[in-house]
C-alpha cells in the first residue's frame, strides 16, 4: 500500500487564498497569532490544522496524512515537555 504524502505548504496557502483570506487573516479570525497558521504548515498542531482544513473544505488527514491515523485521530508527537528538553539539549554549547 502506498501512503499518500502531505500537501506542499504552497498548495495549502493557495487553497486558503482562493477562498478569500490570507493565512494571517485566518489565524486572526480564530483568535490565533498571525504566525500560528504558518507554523502549523511545518509542524503538527491539530487545532490549527482543523481550522485550515475546515476553511478549505478538507479533512486534516487528507492534507497531512503523515500526521494522522487512518481513523482521523492525530498521531502522537510526544509531550511538549520532551520536545523542549530536546531543543535545549541541542543548543547547549560543547565544553572542552
Amino acid at each position: 500500500m502506498v501512503r499518500a504524502t502531505d500537501w506542499h505548504r504552497e498548495k495549502v496557502k493557495y487553497e486558503v487564498r482562493t477562498k478569500g483570506l490570507s493565512l494571517s487573516d485566518l489565524a486572526r479570525q480564530f483568535g490565533y497569532t498571525d504566525s500560528a497558521v504558518r507554523k502549523a504548515l511545518g509542524r503538527p498542531w491539530p487545532a490549527v490544522e482543523r481550522i485550515i482544513a475546515d476553511f478549505i473544505g478538507q479533512e486534516p488527514r487528507n492534507i497531512w496524512p503523515s500526521r494522522y491515523h487512518d481513523d482521523g485521530t492525530p498521531r502522537s508527537t510526544g509531550s511538549s515537555r520532551d520536545h523542549t528538553r530536546r531543543r535545549r539539549r541541542r543548543h547547549r554549547q560543547k565544553t572542552t
